[in-house]
């Protein structure tokens, strides 16, 4: 026996099940903050430093700063010799100009094996 009612009605009890649970959600929480985006970004630059990938990291480099300084073949060809030990935040400040960021880098010459430690700004 077929009943089409029933089908309906357990059709209609499936779907708000899957959607109810949403109903109590904001918005903001489903899509990412001004916040939450800058903490991607920082993640990203990070993990793109401590791999050794800094073509990547290169396309955080600010447009201005990029067309004062460009990277030439030469700075490249010498960060392929560099090896990431270590990459730490000291410490992180947030403003009205963004989010700058004290970092420890600690890097070794592929070359001469010499470690050496850097602390720089990020903004």
């Amino acid at each position: 026996m077929h009943h089409p009612k029933l089908r309906q009605w357990l059709a209609w009890t499936a779907a708000a099940m899957l959607v109810l649970p949403l109903a109590g959600c904001p918005m903001d929480s489903i899509k990412p903050t001004q916040a939450r985006s800058k903490d991607i970004t920082f993640y990203d630059f990070s993990s793109d430093i401590r791999w050794g990938d800094f073509d990547a990291a290169y396309d955080y480099v600010d447009p201005k700063t990029k067309a004062e300084h460009p990277l030439t073949a030469l700075d490249s060809a010498r960060y392929k010799q560099i090896e990431v030990a270590g990459y730490d935040v000291i410490s992180s400040v947030e403003g009205p100009g963004g989010v700058d960021q004290q970092i420890r880098l600690q890097i070794i010459n592929r070359n001469t094996q010499i470690p050496r430690t850097i602390v720089y700004h990020e903004h």
